[in-house]
């Protein structure tokens, strides 16, 4: 016997006495028997007689597998997750779910499509739990911004979950959905898409007592074909209220958004019963009647929402450490969802006041003549729109530094002129962009403007801007923005290490 063929049988042994041992009653795991009835597999392997086979994670990776897990084999474009069976088992995995013939030395299921059968055993679980809601987040902007409020607003009256970072797709939503457990009150689930019918197989397997359309606006066209797709892939959050039986979801939506309408009528078509909307429209359940920049000692907005609490409409008031009117619309959204799941305006503001925004999203920066604003992390052209917005309400000359937007298709061109024109109409004095995608700014911008092909050029002539207005007594801000693969960050962390 190799020691290749040693390790694997003391691995085998290991495994075995896991699964006899007794667990302690704290310690949450999963049958192979509920993996194989909720995904309608085969089982597979060495099952160990009669005894009970149990884990206590799931995992796709065998880099981040834990001693107990489920290694579920998955198929990509690139990869292909058979291959590393015998290291996940080495790693600790207990248990296999797998869609081709394989040996093992491990039970498992076998299935036609383990991605499917991943998403199948997430809305099994989902429906074990017993939750008081479990709330859907989409939108062509703020959904990480809206979850993380979220989250901020339900921790403060219960036990929260919520999507890590960005893992709202086909995989990073059953992988959220698995982590929710008993002791959870409330789950917030971020749902992206970037091609049609996305976000109706996500809500499908949540299952949302909740469902919230932030907005919706011309991200990702290149998958969706045009701003119609996205609104109707967008609109698909909904088919998940009630598909356990019960009349009892709340649809929620933006009066302010392309494709309001639509949602609308989609929703009363639907017969759901529950329906709010939020919005500076006076047709808004939950109204945004003023929103004010606050550039004083420490940068902010004061907003006024208007809505009905003891049956009485009336105006409530906060000030948010965050800038952007877009910010504002989002506090609407939030607030939305926290009454519609029994929550009331005190236990909603203080969650508000203290909610410092989500990193790369507009985040405050102190520099020597004034404020420098990373909203680094993504970029289309209502966002970037919207941060264009939130630095020109500050006092000073207005710089923004942008990086190409990416995934807007055939549009690219007459996209990025229409923001150039709209900065430069909005009072921005300065442009700088970076990629050959936003060369096409230059020429549209009337006011002063600069191409760059490196991040470093950008952040020298920036750096060397502030210093000159520095000197001469005279305030600057500075907006960096940009999508996810122009790296604008690097602009931002330069210029604020100078």
């Amino acid at each position: 016997m190799n020691n290749t063929d040693s390790h694997i049988e003391k691995t085998l042994e290991m495994m075995q006495q896991q699964i006899v041992s007794a667990k302690t009653d704290s310690e949450f795991y999963w049958y192979l028997e509920q993996l194989q009835q909720a995904t309608d597999g085969d089982f597979i392997g060495p099952l160990f007689d009669q005894q009970k086979i149990r884990f206590t994670s799931v995992s796709t990776d065998t880099r981040t597998l834990q001693a107990g897990a489920l290694y579920i084999a998955i198929k990509g474009a690139n990869f292909d997750g058979h291959a590393f069976i015998d290291e996940a088992i080495k790693q600790g995995a207990v248990a296999i779910l797998v869609s081709e013939d394989v040996e093992t030395i491990v039970p498992g299921v076998q299935v036609d499509d383990t991605r499917i059968a991943l998403g199948q055993f997430a809305r099994w679980h989902r429906q074990q739990m017993p939750l008081k809601k479990l709330i859907a987040v989409t939108g062509s902007n703020g959904k990480t911004t809206v979850k993380t409020l979220l989250a901020d607003i339900f921790a403060l009256n219960g036990n929260v979950l919520a999507t890590e970072g960005n893992l709202n797709n086909d995989f990073g939503v059953p992988r959220t959905l698995l982590n929710i457990r008993p002791e959870h009150d409330y789950a917030v689930i971020e749902m992206g898409a970037n091609h049609l019918h996305e976000i109706g197989y996500l809500t499908a397997l949540a299952l949302p007592d909740i469902a919230l359309l932030n907005n919706a606006s011309g991200a990702h066209l290149e998958g969706f074909g045009s701003l119609e797709g996205v609104i109707e892939t967008k609109g698909e959050i909904f088919d998940g209220l009630n598909a356990n039986g019960a009349n009892n979801g709340v649809a929620i939506s933006n009066t302010d958004s392309a494709g309001f309408d639509y949602w609308q009528n989609k929703i009363r078509n639907s017969g759901i019963a529950h329906n709010l909307t939020f919005g500076s429209n006076e047709r808004a359940d939950i109204r945004l009647i003023n929103c004010q920049t606050r550039s004083d000692t420490k940068l902010g907005l004061e907003l006024v929402l208007q809505f009905e609490e003891q049956g009485q409409r009336q105006n409530h008031q906060v000030i948010m450490p965050v800038l952007g009117e877009h910010n504002a619309m989002n506090a609407a959204a939030c607030c939305a969802v926290a009454l519609a799941a029994g929550l009331n305006w005190a236990q909603i503001k203080p969650a508000l006041e203290t909610f410092s925004g989500v990193g790369g999203r507009l985040q405050q920066n102190r520099i020597a003549s004034g404020w420098l604003l990373d909203d680094s992390y993504n970029a289309n052209p209502e966002s970037v729109k919207a941060g264009i917005k939130a630095l020109t309400s500050l006092q000073g000359e207005s710089v923004l530094c942008l990086g190409a937007m990416a995934e807007i298709g055939e549009q690219s061109d007459s996209a990025h002129i229409e923001v150039a024109q709209f900065a430069y109409r909005q009072g921005v004095s300065t442009l700088y962009v970076l990629g050959e995608k936003a060369r096409v700014m230059t020429g549209a911008f009337q006011g002063e403007a600069m191409f760059f092909d490196d991040h470093q050029a950008m952040a020298v002539v920036l750096a060397a801007k502030i210093r000159q207005a520095a000197e001469q007594n005279n305030k600057l801000n500075v907006l960096v923005k940009g999508s996810r693969s122009a790296r604008m960050e690097q602009v931002s962390q330069a210029v604020l290490q100078n």
